[in-house]
């Protein structure tokens, strides 16, 4: 094994492995791949709350629209709900 892996291990409530378990596989991952991108994302966001992470990545592909609406205040964004 290399000096750069380590190798986790813990106990926990089988119940709650397996409801875990049961919904990381209904998006086609596994629990040791989807706990290791979790623990990735929480170094990068430097937050562990996975509503924050997904704000995050939104804001982040929104940037990257070039048709997107921007506002210079609040009271624009109002307006436009207004007119709607």
């Amino acid at each position: 094994m290399s000096s750069k892996t380590v190798t986790c291990s813990f106990t926990m409530d089988r119940d709650i492995y397996n409801a875990y378990k049961s919904i990381v596989s209904r998006n086609g991952e596994n629990v040791k791949g989807n706990l290791v991108r979790y623990m990735q994302n929480v170094i990068r966001y430097e937050t562990p709350n996975a509503d924050t992470i997904q704000a995050i990545e939104e804001v982040q592909e929104l940037k990257k629209n070039p048709n997107k609406n921007t506002y210079n205040s609040f009271d624009e964004i109002l307006k436009e709900l207004d007119d709607e």
